[in-house]
């Protein structure tokens, strides 16, 4: 299979040589960063991502020839280093043409964004999966997953789920990454999550170092999230408040992860489980849909609602209460309305003032339109309510269709 490299950052990368591996052919690159340096990499690390040195050239200014089915069927997309609304635009005008791309996440800051991209997935068609290594570990998590919904058979029920994530540099953009790919595995674990509270220091600065969210979701097991320095793991802990006892698991991106199960009495029973290549098992799934033409098995809209969430903590703080999630899809109809609300709001605010200093000045001009402006503001609002029903009647056809994703036409121009 053909793919085409947008993008490079730690996890793209580790896609890249995934598919590599598999024996796909990388025919186009585009914004790649050749010097590991610049990404803050080891050593060993570069030597490990760039196994395969003979690249292309860099083509990132003339990144429209991926809208091209026939000259790359698949495009694996990484953060880069280009601005956030330019990355944006692209990844939309590629999902509206009914690209297949698998993106690293977060890719992009901005929820408002993932919404327009949901948007331009949902008209084009496209197969679009993102990357998050935290949700390849089945084995540890499925047993973990059957504890919450019933119960383990020794502990019983579980009353709380607690999350530590580990940090050495905890900035908002470092906390609040973290938080949008820990959120969408606590989600796996305690069912969607549907409301969130956060707690952080009355200092700014400190807000997010000390970060703690609260979350409750389709379970109604409690969950809470915490971040901290780091101290003896740099690996996120997981752990399962039970009614006798509590289950422990450490999740580890490479090597082993161990899950510990501790008694009321002290005991403690632990066992190991190796960590399998997440960016090969992602790509399989990926290639397989594409292949399928399942755009049913996007994973968009996950990526989507763990943004809503870690959009939700800065309403969360700004207001100090807990904010329900409600689920959201924007469409053109919805935009529109949005657009129209606002304008609506302008017309009010600043068409009567206007109309009443019109006829103020024409008196004082000798002309008598006094008795004409309450006609001429009924006629224009009457106008501007008129208009909101055109779109009703041209977006009642597309919106029957946009219900099932149809692929685009190859040969559509951009």
């Amino acid at each position: 299979m053909r793919f085409a490299l947008f993008g490079t950052d730690m996890e793209s990368l580790e896609l890249f040589n995934a598919a590599r591996s598999a024996g796909h052919e990388l025919v186009w690159c585009g914004d790649v960063q050749k010097d590991g340096q610049e990404m803050d990499l080891s050593a060993e690390a570069q030597e490990h991502l760039w196994e395969d040195r003979s690249w292309p050239e860099d083509q990132a200014e003339s990144w429209e020839a991926l809208c091209d089915p026939d000259f790359c069927e698949v495009v694996l997309m990484g953060k880069g280093t280009r601005p956030s609304a330019v990355c944006t635009e692209q990844l939309a005008q590629l999902a509206r043409q009914g690209i297949a791309v698998l993106t690293t996440f977060p890719l992009i800051d901005s929820v408002l964004s993932y919404y327009e991209i949901d948007m331009a997935r949902s008209e084009g068609g496209a197969v679009l999966h993102h990357y998050n290594p935290l949700l390849e570990q089945r084995i540890i998590l499925e047993p973990i997953i059957a504890w919450v919904q019933k119960g383990h058979p020794q502990l019983g029920a579980v009353e709380q789920i607690v999350w530590e994530r580990p940090l050495e540099r905890r900035t908002r953009e470092q906390v609040l990454w973290h938080f949008a790919r820990d959120v969408e595995l606590l989600g796996q674990v305690a069912g969607r999550l549907d409301r969130l509270g956060a707690l952080g220091s009355p200092n700014v600065a400190a807000t997010y170092s000390g970060l703690s969210v609260q979350l409750l979701g389709s379970s109604q097991v409690p969950v809470h999230w915490s971040v901290g320095p780091k101290q003896q793991s740099e690996y996120p802990r997981l752990t399962l408040v039970c009614q006798q006892g509590r289950v422990t698991t450490e999740l580890s991106t490479a090597g082993q992860s161990t899950l510990a199960e501790i008694f009321s009495d002290g005991t403690t029973n632990s066992t190991s489980h190796p960590v399998n290549p997440a960016a090969t098992q992602v790509l399989e799934r990926f290639v397989t849909a594409v292949q399928s033409g399942d755009s049913d098995s996007s994973t968009w809209s996950e990526s989507l609602h763990a943004m809503e969430l870690t959009d939700t903590i800065e309403i969360s703080l700004r207001r100090g209460r807990m904010i329900d999630i409600h689920p959201q899809q924007l469409t053109e109809e919805l935009a529109f309305k949005g657009t129209m609300s606002a304008l609506g709001c302008g017309v009010l605010v600043v068409l009567v003032p206007l109309l009443l200093t019109a006829g103020w000045l024409a008196e004082l001009l000798g002309f008598s339109v006094a008795e004409y402006w309450p006609h001429t503001l009924l006629v224009m609002l009457a106008l501007f309510l008129l208009v909101q029903f055109v779109p009703k009647l041209l977006l009642d056809t597309n919106n029957a269709d946009s219900k099932r994703p149809e692929s685009c036409d190859p040969n559509k121009s951009m």
